[in-house]
């Protein structure tokens, strides 16, 4: 990686800073989820929805209780579609238009009849309905008499005025028990959005209200052209997915099998960030748990329901974790081949803590410029091109939850993980390894990442991929090539995170305005030992390390040397032999590192030490100190360059299977030196192998 460049990271955080103003100060005018309003709790919305249905004169008490929040998808398209963002977001504040809701649900297992209620987020309700079994007796009203239930119900209840409503459909069906059941539907009149109608509906069951709905009716042709755009979206964004995940995590695999086969992989490399994804993937998975309850079929053993939910988040964390570690080895196995001196996840430096600090800002930074480019394409495309972008809001179930923090931090997480793992370090590494050109190196993994997001609909469908692959070119990619993985995962990580946590930060309730602060806290987490660690060295002033350097081994260093813990080696001897060559690692006047090597014949020599001090491991000075000396033995017609390693010293072989050298010669030994108890534990494998084989034993 090139030295960190002051004026380059100042303009980075200026550009950063100006995207994040940018973002927010558009917000309301981008973001669907500017209209979210969580002024209650979700207890507080539990506590009216219970005591809307008893106020019906039902009584769930002894009923399993769900609550989620929901979106009304198709309502918010078209409206999105049709109208535009910024009007959307003022038909859901100011006209009440239910997009957003929470729905509450009573039910008991194995039993048909449940309640539900629906509420917009400032508490009023826009739905409600009770199932009972169709053989239920009840009354057999007309028609005529149960619409006046119903238009009671409405207006005095509701508070609707049935002026400005005009009857659309009225149904009856008689049940199996004797019970009649009415349906009855109105469209208000003054409602001019496009095609689209405001719709109420109120079912009566016998002599009582047992359905209530209020809702923005869209036309079925939007409905048939949106499923038609989105069936040619999936279908390249499943190819891309394809080509682009599979086909990477394949290379990443082969790499790391070829690591292995090489004994060049440290099997501990991916553990930390493989257990916090699988952690964090738990966690966020058993925070939705209490959710499930809603999507339970009252047919299904609950029991097996909940054993098989669990089972699920289990495999799910598993598999998230197996992944991650997977794509890290082999990424990182990949990767050195084309940057066979760097670490392209996180540079090696001599404060670890401080180069995280500094890749984690430049995320952070990358982030707010994403954030500042999404907002300025959707601007162009919809405003100058006519373009369609509707966004989603990200993971609105997460503010049913226990711990809704834990929703963002997740869909933030792992994505980021998973997506830049692949198409960044895998793949951009692959197409460099087979192509030797940056910009296909760019193109072709952000272009199929880009397009394996179309299942986020635009018009023209492949907007969002233009959208992407632009933003993987020019931003991701380049910030990955000049700097490191970290930085592309704090951005990815920080942006997505950011649309789950806004709604909860502009929220008037506390615990989610707290919930939101945790999301904010964890997308600085990576700061805080780097700062921790600045503030500790200003605080206990230290000289300057020098930074180590390479040159030839003097007669004057024979003193420290000796001092090594390096055994075997006779140093003077090593002086005094004209064919020997001596390279010295120092860092100002202590000596760190060394490496000797001598000549076998004229075009032959051998390396018989290297050692770096274990404070400088890791940071490639072993292959600084390997590259000088072969470089000098070859300027003296040296063509061929040997190394010994024992079979069983897995550290010494990876080491030099990493700086690219070969096996070439097998040495095979044997020890018939046995000791007394090993010549017993002998005798004792060959009875029972007799005993085995049949043979014949003679004691």
């Amino acid at each position: 990686m090139k030295p960190s460049n002051p004026r380059l990271d100042l303009f980075i955080t200026l550009l950063g800073l100006a995207g994040i103003v940018l973002f927010l100060s558009l917000y309301d005018s981008a973001f669907p989820s500017a209209a979210i309003d969580l002024t209650l709790s979700r207890d507080e919305i539990a506590r009216r929805a219970e005591a809307y249905i008893q106020a019906q004169g039902y009584d769930v008490e002894g009923y399993e209780f769900a609550l989620t929040f929901d979106e009304s998808g198709w309502a918010s398209v078209y409206l999105q579609r049709t109208v535009g963002i910024p009007e959307t977001n003022r038909l859901i504040r100011d006209e009440g238009v239910p997009i957003y809701y929470w729905r509450a649900r009573w039910f008991k297992p194995l039993q048909k009849e449940e309640f539900s209620a629906s509420l917009a987020p400032d508490g009023n309700v826009v739905a409600f309905s009770h199932s009972v079994p169709e053989d239920r007796p009840g009354a057999a009203l007309e028609q005529e008499q149960a619409r006046v239930l119903a238009e009671g119900y409405a207006t005095g209840d509701r508070g609707w005025s049935l002026a400005g409503w005009e009857l659309t459909s009225a149904s009856s069906q008689d049940r199996p028990g004797g019970r009649v059941d009415h349906h009855f539907e109105w469209k208000q009149r003054d409602w001019s959005v496009s095609d689209s109608e405001m719709r109420i509906a109120v079912d009566v069951q016998g002599d009582r209200v047992g359905g209530y709905g209020y809702w923005l009716k869209t036309p079925e042709s939007f409905e048939r052209q949106f499923l038609e755009q989105r069936n040619r979206a999936w279908f390249v964004n499943d190819l891309s997915y394809t080509l682009g995940f599979y086909g990477f995590a394949f290379a990443a695999v082969a790499a790391l099998v070829a690591a292995a086969w090489r004994s060049t992989l440290n099997w501990r490399a991916g553990l930390k960030p493989a257990l916090l994804v699988g952690v964090v993937s738990f966690l966020a998975s058993l925070n939705y748990l209490p959710l499930a309850k809603a999507g339970y079929g009252t047919t299904q053993d609950y029991a097996l329901f909940w054993i098989q939910r669990v089972f699920n988040i289990a495999v799910s964390a598993g598999y998230d974790a197996a992944l991650v570690y997977l794509l890290w080895l082999g990424g990182q196995s990949l990767a050195r081949w084309v940057w066979p001196r760097q670490d392209k996840i996180l540079p090696r430096s001599d404060d670890r803590r401080g180069t995280l600090a500094r890749s984690a800002w430049r995320g952070l930074m990358l982030g707010g410029i994403s954030g500042g480019y999404v907002i300025l394409f959707y601007l162009i495309a919809t405003r100058l091109f006519g373009g369609w972008t509707p966004l989603q809001v990200s993971s609105a179930s997460t503010y049913a939850t226990p711990l809704p923090f834990l929703g963002p931090i997740e869909t933030g997480l792992t994505p980021a993980m998973t997506e830049e793992l692949v198409f960044r370090l895998v793949g951009i590494a692959l197409v460099l390894l087979w192509t030797r050109r940056r910009w296909l190196a760019l193109l072709i993994p952000g272009a199929l990442w880009a397009f394996a997001h179309l299942g986020y609909v635009r018009d023209p469908f492949y907007l969002r991929g233009i959208e992407l692959t632009i933003e993987a070119v020019l931003l991701t990619g380049l910030f990955f090539l000049r700097f490191d993985l970290i930085t592309t995962i704090t951005a990815h990580f920080a942006y997505n995170a950011s649309l789950g946590a806004l709604p909860l930060l502009r929220s008037g309730e506390p615990y989610f305005v707290v919930s939101g602060l945790i999301v904010v806290a964890a997308m600085l987490s990576p700061l805080l030992p780097g700062v921790a660690g600045r503030l500790r060295r200003l605080r206990h002033t230290q000289a300057p390390i020098p930074h180590p350097r390479v040159d030839v081994a003097a007669q004057s260093d024979l003193p420290r040397l000796l001092q090594l813990p390096v055994e075997g080696v006779d140093w003077p001897a090593l002086f005094g032999d004209p064919n020997t060559w001596i390279m010295c690692l120092r860092a100002g006047d202590a000596i760190i590192g060394v490496a000797a090597g001598c000549t076998k014949s004229d075009d032959t020599a051998e390396i018989t030490v290297v050692y770096v001090d274990p404070a400088w491991r890791r940071r490639y000075w072993g292959s600084a100190l390997i590259d000088d000396l072969a470089g000098r033995m070859c300027e003296r017609g040296v063509q061929t360059i040997e190394v010994t390693a024992g079979s069983k010293d897995q550290t010494c072989v990876g080491f030099w299977a990493s700086q690219g050298w070969k096996p070439t010669t097998a040495i095979f030994s044997k020890s018939f030196a046995l000791k007394e108890g090993q010549r017993k534990r002998s005798f004792f494998r060959r009875i029972r192998e007799s005993l085995t084989s049949g043979e014949e034993i003679r004691l």
